[in-house]
């Protein structure tokens, strides 16, 4: 019989090598810098910067430069001469650089939520891949233990058939049992191929922890709203509660200060006059436009509370409804426990009861089948067990 090892091989990917230096801390930093994801922690963190800045600005926007000149030499040509140059520089409205201020520190803010938002997801992603691998790894070596005794019942069978105490039919029958189970053991082995190569892709390592990864279920009953991913959604309101203000302000238009020099002359006759030029400009009125400019500003605000009610809602809906799987499970794992090792039992008495010729090989492999599908089942409920434990704790936001 081929090897696992060969198995692997033949599927273009050989087993990942164990090690004992991983955890899930070490897994999760390797994650988080593999994600294409983090390509956003600097784009952001450089918008949230820039925002910090403008409202740091004396100035409410970019200055101007602003130069007129007059000249009637193609009309009347009286000589007539006016040059006016300056600088135009918008001006904050009263409150309007401290509402700017804020509104950058709530960026940084939103900054750290998207960092912490971010790593949850990842952590999540991880714990599943985890979770996945421990699945493959636990049904290959139940199937593996099933292929090891359909091989012990062809053993068997053959020492009987050439000690002329059984027939041939029953040598067939073992060795039948025992090709159906190899190819049961090939697909396990297929399985945990896909989990390690989707625990590459997410981590880019070629190695995988030695040990399985268990967690503590936490206590609680309810998501706490300071759930990283509440948090986010919580500084996207903000966010838009900031954008209706600044919204608001650019439809109400800021005041302007021009500040420069005047050279004229009335004609030819006359001697330039310098002079100093100032002026001001201040927007005024028109409330039905700023209203119009903040409605889809005050909608994107909505639609963030909406986000976030229903995020709550669903994210304690998911919480209870693992809990419930929990408690269901907990209360059948000791009776698929012993219904295993009841399976397992009688196994042994059918293959002690053909070996004396009590009994005829349909049994056995009757016996034999039944007990893998106990064996397996009981590994896939034990196995589902630790997935929602961790999954009610990525639910309510921690890490382990």
């Amino acid at each position: 019989m081929t090897t696992p090892n060969l198995h692997a091989q033949e599927l273009d990917h050989a087993p990942l090598t164990t090690t004992q230096n991983l955890n899930f801390t070490t897994l999760l930093e390797q994650t988080l810098a593999h994600a294409p994801e983090a390509l956003e922690t600097e784009v952001r963190t450089e918008q949230a910067q820039a925002m910090v800045d403008v409202g740091e600005s004396w100035i409410a926007g970019r200055p101007s430069a602003q130069l007129d000149y007059i000249d009637d030499q193609m009309l009347s040509d009286l000589g007539e001469r006016e040059l006016t140059y300056g600088i135009t520089l918008p001006l904050w409205r009263s409150g309007e650089r401290n509402t700017m201020q804020a509104r950058g520190q709530q960026y940084n803010a939103q900054v750290a939520a998207w960092q912490e938002a971010f790593t949850l997801s990842m952590a999540g992603r991880l714990r599943q891949v985890l979770a996945d691998m421990q699945d493959a790894d636990t049904l290959l070596a139940t199937e593996q233990q099933a292929t090891a005794d359909a091989r012990q019942l062809l053993s068997i069978a053959e020492s009987l058939h050439s000690a002329g105490e059984t027939a041939r039919r029953d040598v067939l029958q073992a060795r039948t049992l025992l090709l159906a189970q190899q190819r049961n053991e090939l697909a396990a082995e297929a399985a945990r191929v896909d989990a390690e190569r989707n625990y590459q892709m997410l981590t880019g390592l070629t190695t995988r922890p030695a040990k399985p990864h268990v967690e503590i279920i936490q206590t609680t009953e309810e998501v706490s709203p300071e759930h990283p991913l509440l948090r986010l959604l919580r500084s996207d309101i903000d966010l838009a509660a900031a954008e209706i203000d600044k919204t608001e302000l650019d439809a109400l238009g800021s005041p302007t200060l021009s500040i420069g020099s005047r050279r004229q002359r009335a004609g030819n006759q006359n001697d330039y006059q310098d002079a100093l030029a100032l002026s001001v400009t201040i927007p005024f009125g028109g409330r039905a436009h700023v209203n119009a400019s903040t409605s889809s500003a005050r909608r994107n605000k909505v639609d963030a509370d909406v986000r976030y009610l229903n995020t709550y809602r669903e994210l304690n809906l998911q919480l209870h409804e693992v809990a419930h799987e929990l408690f269901t499970l907990n209360e059948s794992l000791p009776l698929s426990k012993e219904q295993a090792q009841l399976a397992r039992q009688q196994w042994e008495m059918a293959k002690t009861a053909f070996v004396t010729g009590e009994t005829d090989i349909s049994q056995v492999v009757i016996a034999l089948q039944q007990t893998r599908r106990s064996a397996r089942d009981l590994e896939v409920i034990t196995l589902r067990q630790a997935r929602l434990i961790t999954e009610f704790n990525q639910i309510v936001g921690v890490l382990p």
